[in-house]
């Protein structure tokens, strides 16, 4: 490799962020962990059609499951999907991207049953695996987390994080997605955030526990991001969002987001060097931390906007967030500014995962109806439309290749966009 050449690949890497390499998740036809592979809900493969339509959108093949929220994640030859059981087991399966035939399963004891106020969402497994270097992570509802062999289902190891932290057992069970940084795992758990071994099972480090058992389950799922030259994991807990030092896990920053009972459920989102965040019962905000060598971090809060967020994360197109509320409807917001550019003319449900290609967004609302967007910030403007499933569809979608995945609550759908172009 020529020097000359060393530099371009190093520029190449910065601008990309190297991110993709430090989760060990990779773009080229899998989806690794909840939302892709930088958590962002952005899709850098195959080319998207011009439409979506039933002569190009062709189902492949469908199976039959038991309930789950979580996501399937994708690697190169197989897709994972969780299920509870109704013998009151939670269980991981596993299929065959190309034919849906079944690879293998592993269950374990883990049910359980959410507060009765909540329990019209069910008790269903919702945290979605991710996948590193041939192990699958799953964290089910006890907040127990499983690693398993992905290529034979053996469990390598499990660890009963209530019962190492003595902390409760959370009210709404497990939520928050893992996340694989280099060879360690992290995950928010036992009220806050903790990191163990991928390769052992052992715990590194806890951060901001709680014994609060109906305010510590948290329903967020962390990140990683540079702030100030300072690597760091993002983390946005039931009462506020912080910043954690990942080698140690001490805080390094925390800043107050008031919400409804707490619900503070949206991924962090990343603006430059500030976080985009929203929350049921309050509002959306920027928020921009800061460290003064002579000083600690600070925060500030860049603007806010009275829209409400919910369950969906947004999805981020040059200056502008896509972001579904608990209204149902979607808004455009201008991430400079806080201010709203449109707000679309229909709802979109009570849930809506969407991912991005560059302009345009596939928005998968919770009854069912995949919707592709154009990411216009002047209108908002749906470029076609189609009705996928007769089920509730909480499920994130997945996508690798020319392949979508479809989890609703009680199947698994892949689908196939024919006039795909190759990069």
């Amino acid at each position: 490799m020529t020097i000359k050449f060393r530099v371009y690949f190093w520029l190449a890497w910065m601008l990309l962020g190297g991110f993709s390499a430090l989760l060990g998740a990779e773009t080229d036809g899998t989806w690794q962990q909840w939302r892709g592979p930088e958590r962002n809900g952005q899709f850098e493969g195959t080319t998207w059609p011009k439409e979506m339509t039933k002569e190009n959108f062709r189902q492949e093949w469908k199976i039959q499951l038991a309930s789950s929220y979580s996501s399937p994640v994708v690697d190169k030859e197989k897709v994972y999907t969780t299920e509870s059981l109704p013998s009151g087991k939670e269980q991981v399966t596993a299929y065959h991207r190309a034919t849906g035939k079944l690879a293998w399963s592993q269950s374990w004891d883990g049910s359980m049953k959410v507060p009765f106020f909540a329990a019209s969402n069910g008790s269903w497994i919702r945290s979605t695996p991710a996948l590193a270097n041939d192990k699958l992570f799953v964290l089910g509802m006890q907040e127990r987390l499983i690693c398993l062999d992905t290529r034979t289902g053996q469990k390598l190891w499990e660890m009963n994080i209530p019962e190492i932290l003595q902390t409760p057992e959370p009210a709404f069970g497990g939520v928050s997605s893992p996340m694989i940084v280099n060879n360690a795992l992290y995950v928010q758990a036992g009220g806050g955030v903790i990191k163990v071994d991928t390769d052992s099972g052992d715990l590194i480090w806890t951060s901001n526990l709680s014994k609060d058992a109906m305010n510590q389950s948290p329903f967020a799922s962390p990140r990683i991001h540079t702030l100030d030259g300072k690597e760091q994991i993002i983390a946005l807990g039931r009462t506020s969002l912080s910043g954690i030092d990942p080698q140690n896990g001490k805080q390094l920053w925390e800043q107050k987001v008031p919400a409804f009972r707490g619900m503070n459920i949206l991924t962090p989102t990343f603006v430059g060097q500030s976080i985009l965040t929203a929350t049921y019962g309050g509002k959306t905000h920027l928020i921009t931390p800061a460290h003064n060598p002579d000083k600690d971090w600070t925060t500030t809060e860049t603007w806010n906007q009275r829209f409400q967020g919910y369950m969906s994360n947004p999805v981020v197109i040059g200056k502008n967030a896509y972001l579904h509320g608990r209204s149902g409807r979607m808004v455009c917001l201008n991430t400079e500014t806080g201010q709203i550019n449109w707000t679309s003319s229909e709802s979109l449900g009570k849930y809506c995962s969407m991912i991005n290609q560059n302009d345009r967004i596939l928005a998968l609302s919770n009854n069912g109806k995949l919707r592709l967007l154009s990411a216009n910030p002047n209108a908002y403007e749906i470029i076609s439309s189609l009705e996928i499933s007769d089920e509730d569809t909480w499920a994130h979608i997945a996508m690798a290749d020319q392949q979508i995945f479809i989890r609703s609550l009680n199947t698994l759908t892949t689908w196939h966009w024919e006039d795909s172009i190759p990069h």
